[in-house]
């Protein structure tokens, strides 16, 4: 049950464009959320690096606090912090920033992977993290660092959001969900893996204790803030962790698919995945709330149509380019949207183009060609991936919940639920705001468990469910053809 009083908190919901802190307030009867500041975060040259400015991230995260302070909400009981993963700051003995962290689109990753597996093989590796192989990833940073009297001279290793709580705080522990996109962490025990540090060349307490969802911290003590009692609570610190904890699951077996420019579709498991075709087909298993696992694969998303507006003579409206893509009638353009033509060109409808010449299919006759070819053959993937962990799992399906920015488009929600043949639950948008509050609305014994967390969701937040169309459709063949580009199409 939930306790009478009325609970505020602050969300910070880092991203690697902007930054947002968001004031959460949850009643007896629900839930609500509203931006209180927002700023922008770009990625700086810096020493011959691509870094993160850290300092002015801080700066303007205790700007927002003070701000949300002197809006007149003092009864913030608490705040949380969520951001995206692999990322990292390393820090002297006496707990000073030795450098602004580097970026994961830096190119000292190069060739770390084959480094890697003259250490360890894949298969090893994956036994032991659960995590794919992704040349972001914090194993990688790491190997780049290895030997290098930074690397020797740091005293502790925290993730980005979590460096931003031990300001906050003063306490520097690393959490699970965020730990866990490292390719550090064992899948079993929830701890660091100690041959894969010790590969690495690192200690144990560099990294420190890994701490649950939920923890409360201590706190907040920065000088710069007036926030005598709010305390500073270790939420699900990656945002896509924070996110599925908002999804209204109900009892059917359902994926998740937090959409926007990339895509993330995956299920919430008590144990990870960690067979050979799930390796091979690229599922990686990140830890969740409450001991779960995220057993998820990243797969291109929106980029296409984004792409695809800034090639086109279409305005920035996204129901215009949804009302091109259905009235456009004609043959389906098929593409396979992993294609290395479609990940960073100077011009999307040339690549288009150029994969429609290539595969021997004639070019879209207007702009909603294109449009139309980008959704559907997006849901395809999604169809393709739903199929895979069926697969793996031995589960069927039933259920899709579409989360994040992309499931503010009606034809995307209404595809999916025609192609895939499955219902589909569109919303909440703002989903991993949400999960932060949640998460520390149960720390503070707000709200009971995940369970009522979920019901809180569905009762206040804008859902919606679209179900499947049961009669045949046009889509069959199309999707044969996308497995044959896969080159899967023996394999269906």
């Amino acid at each position: 049950m939930m306790k009478p009083t009325t609970f505020n908190c602050l969300a910070i919901d880092m991203g690697a464009s902007n930054i947002r802190i968001m004031l959460g307030t949850v009643y007896r009867s629900g839930l609500e959320y509203r931006e209180i500041y927002r700023f922008q975060n770009n990625i700086i040259e810096k020493d011959g690096h691509e870094r993160w400015d850290i300092e002015h991230i801080l700066n303007e995260i205790i700007s927002g606090m003070d701000k949300a302070i002197s809006s007149g909400n003092h009864d913030i009981a608490s705040i949380g912090v969520d951001a995206w993963g692999v990322d990292f700051a390393i820090l002297d003995a006496d707990g000073n920033l030795k450098e602004y962290p580097i970026a994961y689109r830096d190119k000292r990753t190069e060739g770390m992977e084959e480094k890697w597996l003259n250490m360890m093989s894949r298969e090893e590796t994956f036994q032991r993290s659960g995590i794919n192989f992704y040349i972001f990833n914090t194993l990688f940073q790491l190997l780049s660092m290895k030997g290098s009297e930074r690397l020797a001279a740091t005293s502790r290793i925290l993730f980005l959001p979590c460096y931003i709580l031990s300001k906050l705080c003063g306490k520097a522990v690393n959490e699970l969900t965020i730990s866990s996109t490292s390719q550090l962490l064992n899948a079993s025990s929830g701890d660091w893996d100690p041959l894969i540090l010790e590969n690495l060349g690192i200690s144990p307490d560099v990294l420190g204790k890994v701490c649950s969802p939920g923890t409360i911290l201590g706190e907040v003590n920065h000088p710069d803030l007036d926030m005598p009692g709010t305390k500073v609570i270790a939420v699900c610190a990656h945002d896509t962790a924070s996110a599925v904890v908002s999804v209204p699951f109900g009892d059917e077996a359902s994926v998740f698919i937090s959409t926007g420019t990339w895509c993330l579709l995956g299920i919430e498991s008590d144990q990870p995945i960690l067979s050979a075709d799930a390796l091979n087909e690229g599922f990686t298993n990140e830890r969740g709330y409450g001991g779960t696992y995220r057993c998820l694969k990243n797969i291109v998303g929106l980029w296409l149509v984004q792409g695809l507006m800034k090639s086109l003579p279409v305005g920035d409206d996204f129901d215009e380019i949804e009302s091109l893509a259905r009235q456009y009638d004609q043959a389906h353009h098929v593409i396979n949207p992993d294609d290395p033509l479609f990940y960073n060109p100077d011009n999307m409808k040339d690549a288009f183009d150029e994969y429609f010449r290539k595969t021997g299919q004639e070019l879209p006759t207007s702009p909603g060609g294109y449009f139309r070819s980008a959704y559907d053959n997006l849901i395809f993937s999604f169809l393709y991936h739903i199929e895979k962990l069926e697969k793996m799992t031995g589960r069927t399906i039933e259920t899709i919940h579409l989360i994040g920015g992309g499931c503010q488009s009606g034809y995307l929600t209404q595809q999916t639920a025609i192609i895939c043949k499955r219902k589909v639950i569109s919303g909440p948008v703002e989903a991993a705001t949400i999960g932060n509050i949640l998460v520390q609305a149960m720390a503070r014994g707000s709200v009971s468990d995940l369970i009522a967390c979920r019901k809180l969701v569905k009762k206040s937040m804008a859902v919606r469910t679209y179900d499947p169309d049961q009669q045949q459709t046009d889509h069959e063949s199309s999707y044969r053809r996308y497995l044959e580009l896969k080159g899967d199409g023996d394999k269906k």
